[in-house]
């Protein structure tokens, strides 16, 4: 009985930890770490379009926080080493205003996530009909 009396005891010490990474998995498997400042990090599938880090943003958006439909996603970090995976591929979202990096020139890089883009919720889930159409 003794033996059960500690892995229950471990189990309940570990259990804050498990619920700090908690992951959401998107329909098309991306998986989308909540942080702990309110934001959240997009780690698509590997191979998959860019399109696919607006698509899991409004998934999460939508399923994980409840926001509606014209609530604004914006950039919170541009397209980086992760933060809660060990990914070299991730983009971190906000639902809070993030004034915007975005340079004053008249040619920027396509597809870059500036700190401060958005979209609102509904705009980024039209992305994901060009991620599902392509596999």
């Amino acid at each position: 009985m003794r033996p059960f009396k500690y892995a229950l005891a471990a189990l309940f010490a570990f259990a804050p930890l498990a619920q700090a990474q908690t992951v959401h998995v998107t329909p098309d498997r991306a998986r989308v770490f909540p942080l702990s400042d309110g934001s959240f990090e997009v780690a698509p599938p590997r191979g998959q379009v860019l399109d696919g880090y607006w698509c899991a943003a409004a998934d999460y958006a939508r399923r994980g926080l409840g926001a509606g439909w014209g609530q604004d996603i914006y950039v919170a970090r541009g397209l980086g080493d992760g933060v809660a995976i060990d990914r070299t591929s991730t983009v971190i979202f906000t639902l809070t205003p993030v004034p915007s990096d975005k340079p004053d020139r008249f040619i920027t890089r396509t597809n870059a996530f500036h700190v401060g883009d958005r979209l609102n919720v509904q705009e980024a889930d039209h992305k994901c009909s060009i991620v599902r159409r392509r596999f």
